[in-house]
């Protein structure tokens, strides 16, 4: 879909891709319906076919916060504590819309993986260390509105193919806060125009 797990495409995921459609088997999952539930273990790991998922987890309110997303074409599983740890997740996945998933079971990729490419798990775990590391920088040091800013260069279509409210809970900012950055930039695109 787009650039939005820009982590992604720093990996050669097609050994990975290539077995999955070989051995997998194609599961819908109805919008809200969990590959996994926060605190269990995650059995799968997936291509999504149609739809995309997103990975959310409790606060203390025990409200979902969504931590990130899996699209069309990409990887949906829990990698750190279910592929690599074999540990409960401390996320849930749930399809955001009705979605599609071709999957195969953690063990069988994890055994298939280590097998044929070796260095795949250090590979991708740098990559998703650098990714968080990045995520909760930006967190940090970045105001939310220069965190939308990122977002949608990064996925441009990203306020018309996901809920506001996921897009504000991935930020980390209240459905209104996005509300308010989103009015800011109509008034001054509307402003620029009158400049011209």
């Amino acid at each position: 879909m787009a650039e939005l797990n820009e982590f992604m495409t720093r990996i050669d995921l097609s050994v990975l891709n290539d077995y999955v459609a070989a051995n997998g088997k194609s599961v819908v999952y109805a919008k809200g319906v969990r590959i996994v539930q926060q605190g269990r273990l995650c059995r799968y790991v997936g291509v999504v076919k149609s739809g995309y998922f997103k990975y959310v987890a409790l606060n203390s309110k025990g409200q979902e916060v969504v931590t990130g997303f899996s699209f069309e074409g990409e990887v949906v599983t829990d990698y750190v504590q279910g592929f690599l740890y074999d540990q409960p997740s401390l996320t849930s996945i749930v399809a955001g819309c009705d979605a599609e998933v071709q999957r195969v079971s953690v063990e069988d990729a994890r055994r298939f993986i280590i097998e044929r490419n070796p260095g795949f798990v250090a590979e991708v775990s740098s990559n998703l260390l650098q990714e968080a590391y990045c995520r909760y920088l930006n967190m940090l040091v970045k105001t939310p509105t220069e965190r939308f800013h990122e977002l949608v260069s990064r996925y441009p279509g990203v306020m018309h193919n996901l809920p506001i409210q996921e897009i504000a809970s991935y930020l980390g900012i209240s459905r209104r806060q996005l509300h308010r950055i989103r009015e800011a930039e109509s008034a001054a695109d509307t402003s620029e125009c009158e400049d011209i």
